[in-house]
């Protein structure tokens, strides 16, 4: 699917930026810095990649009508309830 490739591609420029930082900056506290915060980019790439590749199965198999009830049950859901609200409001008064 096209977003585990965007999320490969992404992971391998961080890996690149990652030595060209790692080539740049001189040895000491600056290259250490520079060095946990791309690790830190890379830990939460993999992580993200894992997260969507658990939702992948799912979002393969939704169909355009399934789609198009979740969107309008997304967007009447805060009508009923602010109706529900008001109704029960003057109920109570």
């Amino acid at each position: 699917m096209t977003t585990t490739t965007v999320t490969e591609q992404e992971e391998a420029r961080l890996y690149d930026e990652l030595r060209r930082v790692l080539e740049d900056v001189e040895e000491g506290e600056q290259r250490q810095k520079m060095l946990n915060h791309m690790i830190r980019q890379l830990k939460f790439a993999k992580w993200r990649k894992e997260q969507l590749r658990r939702f992948n199965p799912y979002r393969q198999d939704v169909r355009p009508v399934t789609l198009w009830i979740m969107l309008a049950i997304g967007a009447l859901m805060p009508v009923v309830l602010f109706s529900i609200f008001i109704w029960v409001s003057l109920w109570v008064e």
